[in-house]
């Protein structure tokens, strides 16, 4: 295994600590990613076909059974056809598992915001995220709050998502922007309108909100070094037209939202209703 650790600034070249790998022994084909606990609670849209997981039911869909998963299955084309194993060796970017696919409404509390709860209720915040996915079920209130929301209880709508564009978010995650079908543009509309009340009444309640404005996506992946996401950077246009090519006439349609918790970016649960 060959091991480069340089990278290039302009025009000056300096040593950095990133691996670059190679892998030479032709019965490896390459690595999966080993996915950090990131516990939190969030509002997804519903996917169809999750999996029973004791109480639960899990995100993990088999997008092949289900005729609606036209996008997802072209995102998961093509992601085959990027070779995810060839972008994990060149850029560490670990694939998220298509299964997994889903689209965020709105992002509760986790591991990464906590620290902006307000002082009176971070303890309480802190323990809810250990006990997650049970917290979901015992009357908690911040997820008592949360399964309240007017997103989660809205009823009789309908939205769809086409594929727009693919963009490096943060120095971190790969994801596809999407943006809603012109039939269903006025629901959506509703939708932000409804999430932007939701975020401001849970920020001063609790302190924690979720980014504004609202940007629908679906992550393909996380970079596990911010460097190297920079110099995939230079890649991204032509990993988008691979990307629109294999989700071109496609949409995803959704009719409902519900409070999940997650244990890490793979891992996700909701109650059986």
């Amino acid at each position: 295994m060959r091991i480069d650790t340089y990278r290039r600034y302009g025009t000056t070249t300096s040593f950095h600590p990133v691996a670059m790998l190679t892998i030479t022994n032709p019965k490896i084909a390459g690595f999966k990613p080993c996915w950090a606990t990131y516990r939190g609670l969030t509002i997804l849209f519903d996917n169809i076909g999750l999996r029973r997981d004791g109480p639960w039911l899990r995100l993990d869909c088999a997008l092949d059974a289900i005729p609606e998963y036209t996008l997802y299955r072209g995102l998961r084309a093509a992601m085959c056809s990027l070779n995810t194993d060839d972008l994990l060796r060149r850029y560490l970017f670990c694939a998220l598992p298509p299964a997994t696919y889903h689209v965020t409404l709105w992002d509760g509390p986790n591991d990464g915001n906590v620290a902006q709860s307000l002082p009176e209720v971070r303890q309480r915040i802190e323990d809810l995220l250990i006990d997650i996915p049970g917290a979901l079920s015992h009357g908690n209130l911040i997820s008592g709050t949360i399964a309240g929301s007017p997103l989660i209880r809205r009823c009789g709508w309908q939205v769809s998502f086409t594929v727009q564009r693919l963009v490096i978010v943060h120095q971190a995650a790969l994801v596809a922007l999407l943006a809603p079908t012109a039939e269903t543009l006025d629901t959506f509309t509703t939708l932000n309108g409804l999430r932007s009340s939701w975020n401001a009444t849970f920020r001063s309640r609790f302190g924690i909100a979720a980014y504004e404005p609202y940007m629908p996506h679906i992550t393909l992946g996380y970079f596990a070094h911010a460097a190297l996401a920079e110099d995939a950077q230079a890649d991204v246009p032509a990993w988008e037209e691979v990307v629109l090519h294999y989700t071109a006439g496609t949409s995803i349609t959704f009719r409902s939202a519900s409070l999940y918790g997650m244990l890490d970016m793979v891992t996700f649960f909701r109650t059986v209703r």
